[in-house]
């Protein structure tokens, strides 16, 4: 079995949990998905630990992390916190893996740090392109409000939710993120929490894509043909002339990685 050894990194006024695996001279930072925590990364330990220093990272209101309510996660923290990282295992350079809101962290370290990082590996990424309902919802004042109410007392807005599916003004992926959290008090307070704290860390495209470039990083992106989270079409339109990004689309939904699809994932940090 692989040994893990956790511990904290203080980001600003909060404390982030990692748990580290491996004693690889290379070190990677991996950042898992919403409602998932730090020991999703441990499977990869067995094809990269030689290679690699694994520190895995429980995100705001995620796992043993200890982050403030209303509390945003901005660039700088990111940014300070791979700084800490770098500074612990004396390296110049770290590598980034991150599964779905994950990978949005990762894209917005490259945009931020791209000198600083080594290669990247993407698993059913967010952040790939823009999302204006995400945006909306957690940086408009009129969008933070209908958010916050719906999730709050949701039954208010299921006739609502009816009418616009009837009339196509939402979309079927849409509708049924809505109706998923109608049941739930707990699933919809913990919704209330994360997706604003991790609002402030959306790519700008543009950027990220001129810092790819610039600085011909790595970037290995794995979708799964049949995810109906995060569609394989944004990675194809992200991928698209980018001479470094290499694109590989798996028979699977959201949940890309399994015993089967790790070991090839992990090639691609060691190539």
């Amino acid at each position: 079995m692989v040994s893990q050894r956790t511990g904290y990194i203080e980001v600003g006024a909060e404390k982030l949990h990692c748990i580290s695996i491996g004693t690889g001279p290379k070190v990677l930072v991996c950042f898992h998905g919403y409602r998932n925590n730090a020991t999703l990364f441990t499977p990869f330990a067995a094809y990269l630990e030689k290679a690699y220093t694994i520190v895995s990272v429980d995100l705001p209101h995620h796992g043993k992390s200890n982050w403030t309510d209303h509390s945003h996660m901005h660039p700088r923290d990111l940014v300070m916190l791979i700084d800490e990282i770098r500074s612990r295992y004396s390296v110049d350079k770290v590598s980034l893996l991150g599964y779905s809101l994950g990978g949005r962290v990762c894209l917005k370290a490259v945009e931020l740090m791209p000198e600083r990082i080594d290669k990247v590996l993407l698993i059913a990424s967010d952040g790939l392109v823009f999302n204006p309902f995400y945006y909306f919802v957690t940086r408009t004042g009129v969008g933070r409000h209908i958010f916050s109410s719906f999730l709050t007392n949701p039954n208010r807005f299921v006739g609502v939710i009816e009418w616009a599916k009837r009339r196509n003004l939402i979309d079927a992926s849409r509708y049924r993120f809505f109706m998923q959290y109608l049941d739930s008090d707990q699933e919809r307070m913990l919704l209330l929490r994360i997706w604003p704290s991790m609002s402030r860390l959306i790519p700008n495209t543009k950027k990220l894509k001129d810092a790819i470039h610039k600085f011909e990083i790595p970037v290995s992106i794995y979708m799964g043909k049949h995810d109906r989270i995060i569609p394989v079409g944004l990675a194809q339109q992200f991928t698209k002339d980018m001479k470094t990004v290499k694109l590989f689309i798996l028979d699977r939904g959201h949940r890309v990685f399994d015993a089967e699809t790790i070991p090839k994932m992990a090639e691609c940090l060691l190539s």
